[in-house]
């Protein structure tokens, strides 16, 4: 798109990749060799410009944005999760929470202004939808799979989407670990609680909430510290319950789907005990 309007563009990038799903990793890195799109929050710094556009996707929460203490006010925020009190305060907003993912959006506004869509982008745009919707199984319409369509015909691959997320062994089981502290609490709802010495990785609580939708629950919260002082909580849901309203009560955000927050400076018994008690109020659709 920035060929379009002849503009330079770069993809500010935060956050330890060891701790982000091997596949975005991939991306990442292939962007990297491909474009030298990638930079991190420091050689950002020394380039930046006052007109800077800052393009927020996937994401609206403040504390869910890993470079917000250098954001302008010139932002356009393109995303699927319902807003609350924690949005961003932006210039210019395409939020749609009826698409799948930030990728379906991305690939409808990039049709609309009829640009070409290189065969490597088709890939990482159905890479996203693939991540969003459980590899296809959840959150999807026939507008979903109208645009998986579109990719595949500019050259996207399946099968090569689904290599960008085969699972690593360790990370495997340490997922498997989290399941094993499912707790099913009020009606068809699960937690998972980390333990207070266990720092987890975020992606690693998002796949054991989603591996745990399998055994009959409407929703899942998976919860553990990331850090040493922050508290991580992912919600996955197939749609009777509304996770994103649970978490923005958490000052995090979501959908009916999926939601998170990031939490500072809790024990996990403060937290745990905060979330089983929002699970008493009645958020189902």
């Amino acid at each position: 798109m920035q060929k379009k309007y002849k503009k330079e563009s770069k993809i500010i990038v935060n956050d330890n990749l060891s701790m982000v799903d091997p596949g975005v990793k991939i991306i990442v890195d292939e962007l990297n060799r491909e474009s030298n799109l990638v930079i991190d929050k420091n050689k950002y710094l020394k380039e930046k410009n006052s007109d800077d556009l800052f393009i927020l996707t996937d994401v609206n929460k403040k504390n869910l944005i890993s470079v917000n203490d250098i954001l302008n006010d010139n932002i356009l925020i393109i995303d699927h999760h319902n807003e609350n009190e924690n949005t961003v305060n932006a210039s210019y907003k395409y939020i749609n929470t009826k698409m799948s993912s930030a990728s379906e959006i991305v690939t409808k506004l990039i049709t609309m202004l009829k640009i070409k869509i290189p065969a490597s982008i088709a890939n990482y745009l159905l890479a996203g939808i693939y991540l969003d919707t459980n590899k296809l199984t959840k959150n999807t319409s026939s507008d979903t799979f109208k645009t998986v369509s579109k990719l595949i015909d500019s050259g996207a691959s399946i099968n090569r989407v689904a290599d960008f997320f085969t699972e690593d062994f360790t990370s495997d089981r340490r997922v498997q670990n989290l399941v094993n502290k499912l707790d099913i609490n009020h009606y068809t709802v699960g937690t998972i609680i980390a333990d207070e010495n266990e720092i987890v990785e975020a992606v690693e609580l998002a796949k054991a909430a989603d591996y745990s939708l399998r055994y009959g629950l409407d929703a899942v919260f998976a919860m553990g510290k990331i850090s040493d002082d922050v508290i991580s909580i992912s919600a996955r849901s197939k749609g009777m319950l509304n996770v994103g309203e649970v978490m923005s009560q958490l000052q995090g955000g979501g959908n009916e789907h999926s939601g998170a927050t990031k939490i500072k400076d809790e024990s996990i018994e403060e937290v745990g005990t905060k979330l089983k008690k929002l699970l008493k109020n009645p958020y189902y659709i």
